[in-house]
């Protein structure tokens, strides 16, 4: 019988010194999604949302529990998606954008981390140049080179290791989504096999369980898909997840399978603390704590690195560009927002077209009510991505508005946020109908030709997003996060009040 004890989210405690743990007693601290977030971030979730966690925290944390539970007992995990979010992302270490965060991990004392999505969005060979700075086991077992099947897809990506600790051997495999292909662009995907999940879970389980006392998927596809995992891939003792930053009070448990994750941004840590007898876990705790300031002492080497960047990152974006007026802008994968209205209306006037178009993931944060700054305004635009225009025909916008109807109903798919257009739509007979769509004050014509403006990474991946190959398509030769300080510039940014398309009876 499985003895748990689960703790809620909660401060920490000053550390106790308590006697050496017995053999099989293992820690696993985890982290996942931190988006090149190293400092203290807003906490939403707690009264007067104050701004808690960061990589001090972090490393005041870990270094507690080395200090507390032994340093043979304890492995820190994360879960990918380390790279883009923040302005950390526009300087080079190690001869890598965005690779500080190697510095950050390595000084906390990171044990191995998978690689997410997020990590490609620079490029294949930016993803491979961060492979190979990293002195810290980067693992995928499901991203194979097209070129070479059988081989990891990218020089020095391991498909698994095995860690020994509290005389135990633990096996740490990681797998990345295998949605991967439409997540990323034609640069990295093109090179890459990506392996479904299931598949090559299966292979690992049956490669390292003969070889170690504990099994753990290292994953980043999401709470669900790992859930998925766990009820089809018997063997798998622990699985420690991202990709869908999810905050796991509790624990999830299927079948013999323990799930666990940590939320984003480095402002959660998840400690999982277990008891291992002969390849069977006899007892299991899971504990997810904000990182609320001042619980433990934060380590000289990490607040002197903290700060170092911080210093370099505000003397390059703290310049206050304007205002957010009137209210927050938010952001939703499902529906229509203050957030992605203001962002179509963006690339629409950078690009002066009669239609614009940006994709909800697109948008990494909210922008609060308030003084602006360059920084605040990049960590809702932390991707490289041109703002593009192309042609499309008004019977192709008329199949994309319905689209977007059905999204809004079934959550199949991101609901992508408008400029520029005017609609009402019903349902009849058990789908969206169109009754009256406005390109401008004109009614829309599917038989004209109309001018859209997007993101270079919705245009590139024009089949999940648009449903239909951009026609003459051209950079405006600036990026979307330039194209935002510039209209941010003109005037105080007010949420945009009124919907795009309207669902009525």
């Amino acid at each position: 019988m499985i003895a748990l004890l689960v703790f809620a989210a909660c401060q920490p405690h000053p550390v106790p010194v308590v006697a050496t743990l017995p053999e099989g007693h293992v820690v696993i601290a985890h982290t996942n999604d931190l988006h090149a977030h190293f400092e203290p971030n807003r906490a939403d979730w707690l009264e007067g949302a104050p701004d808690i966690g960061g990589f001090g925290e972090i490393a005041a944390h870990i270094a507690a529990l080395h200090k507390e539970k032994g340093d043979d007992h304890v492995l820190y995990l994360d879960g990918g998606d380390i790279m883009t979010g923040t302005p950390l992302m526009e300087f080079e270490s190690r001869g890598v954008r965005g690779g500080a965060m190697l510095d950050f991990m390595e000084n906390a004392g990171m044990d191995a981390w998978v690689l997410g999505n997020h990590e490609f969005d620079i490029g294949y060979e930016h993803v491979s140049s961060l492979v190979a700075a990293s002195t810290i086991p980067a693992l995928s077992a499901n991203l194979d080179s097209k070129s070479d099947p059988g081989v990891p897809a990218i020089a020095g990506l391991q498909d698994h290791v095995i860690i020994d600790r509290a005389g135990l051997r633990i096996g740490i495999f990681g797998l990345t989504t295998d949605s991967l292909a439409r997540l990323t662009g034609t640069d990295a995907a093109d090179r890459m096999n990506v392996i479904a999940v299931e598949k090559a879970a299966a292979e690992q389980v049956a490669l390292l369980e003969p070889q170690v006392d504990l099994v753990v998927a290292l994953t980043h596809i999401g709470l669900d898909a790992d859930k998925r995992i766990a009820e089809k891939v018997p063997g798998i003792d622990l699985i420690v997840g991202g990709h869908s930053h999810t905050p796991l009070l509790e624990p999830v448990q299927v079948g013999d399978t323990w799930v666990v994750q940590a939320g984003s941004y480095a402002r959660q840590l998840g400690v999982t603390e277990m008891t291992v007898r002969d390849g069977r876990i006899v007892t299991f705790t899971s504990e997810l704590r904000d990182l609320v300031p001042g619980g433990h002492p934060v380590p000289e080497s990490a607040r002197n690195l903290e700060q170092q960047w911080m210093d370099r990152i505000e003397e390059h974006f703290a310049e206050e560009i304007g205002r957010v007026a009137t209210g927050d802008l938010t952001r939703s994968r499902g529906a229509e927002t203050t957030l992605g209205r203001w962002a179509a209306d963006m690339v629409k006037f950078a690009a002066n077209t009669d239609v614009g178009i940006y994709n909800p993931g697109g948008l990494r944060s909210d922008l609060v009510e308030g003084a602006l700054t360059r920084g605040g305004l990049y960590q809702v635009f932390p991707f490289s991505n041109d703002v593009v225009r192309f042609e499309v025909t008004g019977a192709e916008l008329v199949g994309l508005l319905l689209r977007n109807a059905r999204s809004e109903l079934d959550g199949n798919h991101p609901v992508m946020q408008m400029a520029g257009v005017r609609v009402t739509w019903r349902m009849r007979s058990g789908a969206p109908e169109l009754v009256e769509a406005r390109v401008g004050n004109t009614l829309l014509d599917p038989d004209g030709t109309y001018t859209v403006a997007t993101n270079s990474f919705v245009a590139d991946r024009w089949s999940y997003n648009l449903g239909f190959e951009p026609r003459n398509l051209v950079s405006e030769e600036i990026t979307v996060f330039q194209a935002a300080v510039k209209l941010a510039g003109e005037g105080p940014i007010v949420p945009p009040p009124n919907p795009r398309m309207v669902h009525i009876d």
